[in-house]
């Protein structure tokens, strides 16, 4: 193969500095046009004069948008700009090998400890990292830079790079964001109860405030207080029947439930809840310990039995919670036959690849990855020195009943093949009327506020464009549908904790979806040998289900209609 060198020419178009940075045989570079020839470490790269305009033959093949929000050092204050890289290939290469040759290349790019934080090294960054031998099907790179007006260039608020809106925060009063956090730290322990002293120490207020803002909530009846100063959240449902119990009635034998669906978020089992019929839910509550909520109803032939987890999280007392409740679950419904983990997680996004690409509302359904693993959580990560990558600590779970595998991939199958079928959007119509008198909407949120924000080393952050949509896809591209994503669930705590290492597990291992940890509950349910289990999840962030509020309800409701058309199409009295 003849010596190449690669070629840098830089252009201006309006307030665009255009880079094109290409691969040419050492022999055709235009000496006529080089302003400089580097050597020792950057041997191999030219920079070219600037030219009036760089001809373009063919338009790009793969296009990555992303705006850096880099922290200007001496204001202190975030500078702005968009940058598009643009991917020539060469002629031979597929679809599936561009969009991955595209993917590793942007990843290698935005690495925390290498990402340049400067224009010149970023270009002298682009430039050596074509030089590497797995680049060598990629033929050219065009990078446009321009900087952004103050609006448009908004950063994120938080410090994960998740922004949970775009709008400008306003100041609150400090009664509403009093009465907010009281509200989700309830609906957060629902079915348990709290005591005011501890409502007031969890949210580092006085406890008159707590206690005059939780009256006011009472007011509007939103919660109830259970004995004197200690509360639990009132579910708002007129359709439901609620008895609250000592003990769960022992259930006839029609009426024993074959399905269980468990909940962490309040919202979730609201979902769940509003996908049954003929429904009544019992409530055993304690002052002192957990109380334990069910909601028995129907969903087509079957019986249902929901539940809400009242703590989920990473803290030992959450896990042991967690698993206990499930435990709980199935040992009073021993008849349950398969298990639902609905509700809401993380998607894990495909920055050059628009067929893989997680959007917010999607579903995503747990599928063996190429190792059978459905459910994988990470407990923590290493160093494998000889082979120069991280290694993680792993626990994986899934189930030895291929049913709801085999229903889920006949709905997929079918939708795809028939682009009339989806009768999840339908249920997620009706529970969207079910639930209109609820304090949060169910209703999809506005397009603009699905925004992906990646953390790459302190305070700087860059938002990462969604791929454009293929002109071979545009013919059936359906706005504002959720689409259905197969493939593993991952959850960790080193997953959240950096964003280089979430993008790595989960090209690793397949995954669609990061979620809380489950894993507790996943043992609980090996344990109480149940062999057919799955997790539904709606994607409301590109974290791990926690961080954005404004998608929550409507993921949630997305995932709980999925699971209706998969609950519908278990055959009834199977035999095995």
């Amino acid at each position: 193969m003849a010596e190449e060198e690669i070629v840098m020419t830089p252009s201006k178009r309006g307030n665009v500095t255009c880079i094109s940075i290409a691969k040419v045989r050492k022999t055709m570079v235009d000496e006529s046009q080089v302003a400089h020839k580097a050597g020792g470490q950057y041997k191999g790269l030219v920079v070219n004069k600037q030219a009036t305009e760089v001809e373009n033959s063919s338009p790009p093949q793969l296009q990555l948008e992303f705006k850096c929000f880099l922290v200007d050092r001496k204001t202190g204050k975030h500078v702005p700009e968009s940058r598009i890289l643009k991917f020539w290939f060469s002629a031979e290469t597929n679809y599936f090998d561009k969009v991955s040759s595209a993917y590793d290349f942007f990843r290698e790019l935005i690495k925390p400890e290498q990402f340049p934080r400067d224009y010149v090294g970023f270009i002298k960054k682009v430039m050596k990292q074509m030089q590497l031998p797995q680049y060598t099907n990629m033929k050219r790179i065009d990078v446009d830079l321009r900087p952004l007006e103050e609006l448009e260039g908004q950063a994120p608020n938080t410090g994960t790079g998740q922004m949970e809106t775009i709008e400008k925060k306003t100041e609150k009063p400090k009664e509403i964001v009093v009465q907010e956090q009281l509200l989700l730290t309830l609906e957060s322990a629902y079915p348990n109860i709290l005591p005011t002293d501890d409502l007031a120490q969890m949210l580092n207020t006085d406890q008159r405030t707590i206690q005059e803002q939780l009256r006011v909530l009472m007011g509007r009846n939103l919660i109830k207080e259970m004995e004197p100063g200690k509360w639990v959240r009132k579910v708002l449902d007129d359709k439901t029947e609620v008895k609250i119990v000592q003990q769960m009635p022992i259930q006839s034998q029609g009426n024993k439930p074959s399905v269980a669906i468990i909940t962490s978020k309040y919202y979730e089992k609201l979902a769940v809840d509003a996908m049954m019929e003929n429904k009544t839910t019992f409530v055993r509550y304690k002052t002192e310990g957990e109380s334990n909520v069910y909601t028995i109803g129907n969903i087509g032939p079957h019986k249902i039995v929901s539940t809400k987890l009242p703590q989920i999280g990473r803290q030992m007392a959450a896990q042991i919670s967690s698993g206990n409740t499930t435990t709980r679950l199935l040992g009073i419904f021993s008849d349950v036959e398969h298990v639902f983990l609905v509700g809401v997680c993380g998607g894990v996004p495909h920055y050059t690849d628009y067929y893989n690409h997680v959007r917010l509302g999607d579903i995503a359904v747990s599928m063996p990855n190429n190792k059978g693993q459905i459910f994988i959580y990470c407990d923590k990560k290493g160093e494998d020195k000889d082979k120069n990558q991280v290694q993680f600590a792993l626990k994986s779970w899934a189930p030895q009943d291929p049913l709801l595998r085999s229903i889920t991939e006949k709905i997929y199958d079918r939708a795809h093949a028939d682009s009339s079928f989806h009768p999840w959007e339908d249920y997620i119509y009706q529970g969207q009327q079910l639930l209109k008198g609820q304090e949060v909407a169910f209703e999809r949120p506005r397009p603009e506020t699905d925004r992906l924000f990646m953390n790459i080393g302190g305070d700087d952050v860059i938002e990462v464009g969604h791929p454009p949509i293929p002109e071979e896809a545009r013919f059936a591209e359906r706005l504002g549908a959720p689409k259905i994503r197969l493939g593993a669930i991952a959850s960790g705590k080193p997953l959240v904790q950096e964003d280089q290492l979430r993008m790595e597990f989960t090209g690793r291992h397949q995954c669609v979806g990061v979620d809380t940890e489950f894993d507790q509950v996943l043992e609980a349910i090996i344990g109480s040998r149940k062999e057919s289990f799955i997790c539904i999840r709606g994607v409301c962030d590109y974290y791990d289900g926690t961080k954005n509020v404004v998608w929550q309800p409507y993921a949630a409701l997305a995932a709980a209609a999925f699971m209706r058309a998969v609950i519908e199409r278990i055959p009834v009295n199977r035999k095995d």
